[in-house]
């Protein structure tokens, strides 16, 4: 009787010898690899790997989040970060910095750039399911631009009125043509239905800062804080009826951290998988071994002098220059990071194309027969300078003259025993001042008479007679010693920087301190009521460049970001033409012309420019370095991240 076919398999083996069993295993193996290998090579070639949906990641941000609302969230990283995710504008940017469509569905640019109508995209909602329409927008613009709300951003939308056609069109109007107005466009927008109840003294203030509500790719799932109501974690979860393309992504977890060690402290815990460094050194240095993706930023670092600060020591040019040539920026940029670039320019000619500087070169010998010129002399190893007296004569004066000088005259002539017993400080060079003058003349009569041949006073104020009334008038108060008090904010880099600035000033001869404050001191307490010497500190000019705000005379004020407080007319007017100009190659003609004045003024030092520095791990792809407008902008392409991939068919 013939066995059933499952016992003769199990009595196969059985009648095998030990060599016909190896060379069946053998056999079997080759033929479940060839089997393997052609259906590799099938799924190759018939399909494709694409992106799936899921997946999470672990994000780590130093500083916590308080603002999380597009009005007040241009001041903080965090909240700059979490804005981008969770709410939408009307254009955003693409992953070469390109301006595309968000909330908007196409627009027209009408009389010559003084209107821009825009139209809506239908179906958009905002988290809460409600319909967003053209009275966000107006809300958003208007509220910021109101002085009462105190938005960091009202600066930008000087002169802009906004107005709605219909409930999905839009018209902003401008005073003039403004070349970058479309990357103003990107700010994201609120919903009126939340924010319209809130008064707008009480906006700053109201909780729903920290529980947001937009229309972009990401909402927020969960936030959890601590007993003093600090934001130690927020959970974003896709939102599933985002108009634009949903992220593949499905969930982002921020944590955030009082510090950059603790952050990477974390990061080597593995609590948190991507994370932005000020330096890629610091990465290599938490020994993680993922991937670092950089990105081009449109921003230098530099010193900005204040040259309208009480002090005065950086009113002289030559100065500032003697200042920027003791500075060894290549060597500066080595201590930095690989990827680091030394810099002279404050307008950044590599990322906008247009022809770059020479870099100023190191030359202290220059730089101390600069400060030798300036009036400064060097006492073992230290500069100092005659402190200025607190008034001068510089004119003429004789009798009939009426000013502010014979005031100052007379009062330093009834000072003087003997001299003027009158004592009429009245401003007018009469009989009894033109006694007082002979008087005085006569009184010293050998330093003021007698190089000129004379044994008796004329009662006139000219050069002789006023060099000595400045001497016993306004005397010096001795030397002052050259010192700088150099500000910069409590981050490794700018400390570093400032380190490194302090050092080479004092090769120089210059006494100088570094102030550090923290990140949220800077705006408020340094910047705002420019409280600052000379200040380290890096300036970002945008995807257009638009550098008015940062050099303008009518910006040297707060809310002005002229924070060197420079004022040059043919500068303002390069940066009113600037502003206007809409083609690229024309304003990058006058940005060049504007260069060229900003160095030879030397307002400031630009000494580095560093790329924008962001860890990912490995298994995330869809993600490339490239030009972004702000480090928040490395969530511009978000929408193409992905960590789980499928497949499908080519030919489908």
């Amino acid at each position: 009787m013939q066995l059933p076919p499952f016992i003769q398999w199990k009595e196969f083996p059985r009648v095998l010898s030990g060599k016909e069993k190896l060379i069946f295993l053998l056999l079997a193996s080759v033929f479940l690899f060839s089997s393997f290998s052609l259906w590799r090579m099938f799924l190759n070639r018939f399909t494709e790997v694409i992106p799936a949906s899921g997946g999470a990641i672990m994000e780590g941000v130093v500083g916590s989040p308080r603002f999380i609302n597009p009005l007040y969230a241009d001041t903080r990283d965090a909240d700059r970060d979490l804005a981008e995710l969770v709410f939408s504008g009307l254009f955003t940017y693409d992953s070469t910095g390109n301006f595309i469509p968000d909330l908007a569905q196409n627009y027209q640019v009408l009389e010559k750039g003084k209107i821009v109508e825009i139209q809506l995209k239908e179906g958009v909602l905002w988290h809460d399911g409600k319909p967003f329409g053209a009275d966000d927008v107006v809300f958003t613009v208007r509220t910021l631009q109101n002085p009462s709300v105190k938005s960091p951003v009202r600066a930008n939308w000087a002169g802009v009125e906004v107005e709605k056609i219909s409930d999905l069109r839009i018209r902003f109007t401008l005073r003039e043509p403004y070349a970058a107005f479309m990357e103003k466009l990107t700010l994201k927008i609120i919903p009126a239905h939340i924010w319209q109840e809130i008064p707008v003294e009480q906006i700053a203030l109201s909780s729903l800062n920290l529980q947001p509500i937009g229309t972009g790719p990401f909402r927020v799932e969960k936030t959890i804080q601590d007993s003093g109501g600090l934001v130690k974690e927020m959970r974003l979860k896709v939102f599933s009826k985002y108009i634009n393309k949903k992220p593949f992504i499905s969930s982002l977890t921020f944590k955030f951290f009082e510090n950059e060690e603790k952050m990477l402290a974390a990061a080597r815990s593995g609590q948190i998988e991507s994370f932005p460094v000020s330096s890629p050194n610091a990465a290599k240095y938490a020994g993680l071994g993922e991937r670092i993706e950089q990105f081009s930023l449109p921003r230098a670092f530099g010193v900005f002098f204040n040259l309208a600060s009480p002090k005065q020591t950086f009113q002289e040019r030559s100065v500032r220059q003697a200042l920027s040539l003791a500075i060894d920026r290549q060597n500066l940029v080595q201590t930095l990071a690989p990827d680091a670039e030394a810099v002279s320019s404050p307008l950044l000619p590599e990322f906008f194309g247009f022809d770059s500087p020479a870099l100023v070169p190191t030359d202290k010998a220059a730089a101390k027969t600069l400060l030798k010129q300036a009036g400064f002399r060097e006492i073992d190893g230290k500069l100092y300078k005659p402190e200025k007296a607190t008034g001068e004569f510089r004119s003429n004066l004789r009798r009939g003259s009426q000013n502010q000088e014979v005031r100052l005259l007379q009062q330093c002539l009834a000072d003087q025993p003997g001299i003027y017993p009158e004592g009429t400080i009245n401003g007018v060079f009469g009989p009894s001042t033109q006694q007082a003058v002979i008087r005085f003349q006569e009184k010293y009569a050998q330093e003021i008479l007698a190089p000129s041949n004379l044994t008796k006073g004329n009662g006139e104020v000219r050069a002789g007679t006023r060099a000595k009334l400045n001497e016993i008038c306004f005397p010096q108060t001795g030397d002052e010693s050259f010192s700088i008090t150099l500000t910069t904010a409590a981050q490794p880099t700018l400390q570093k920087v400032a380190a490194f600035v302090q050092e080479e000033w004092q090769r120089l001869g210059v006494t100088v301190t570094v102030n550090t404050v923290s990140p949220e001191e800077m705006g408020m307490n340094v910047i705002k009521p420019r409280n600052y010497e000379a200040l380290l500190f890096g300036e970002a000019l945008g995807i257009v460049p638009d550098p008015l705000p940062f050099w303008h005379s009518s910006q040297v004020a707060d809310p002005g970001l002229n924070i060197a407080g420079y004022e040059n007319k043919q500068a303002d007017a390069l940066l009113e033409k600037i502003r206007k100009e809409t083609d690229a190659a024309q304003r990058n003609q006058i940005m060049k012309q504007l260069q060229d004045v900003l160095l030879a003024d030397a307002p400031a030092i630009t000494l580095y420019d560093l790329k924008y520095s962001y860890v990912v791990p490995e298994r995330l792809k869809g993600i490339e370095g490239h030009k972004i407008a702000d480090p928040s902008q490395r969530f511009a392409n978000v929408g193409d991240w992905y960590i789980k991939t499928g497949r499908k068919w080519k030919f489908f």
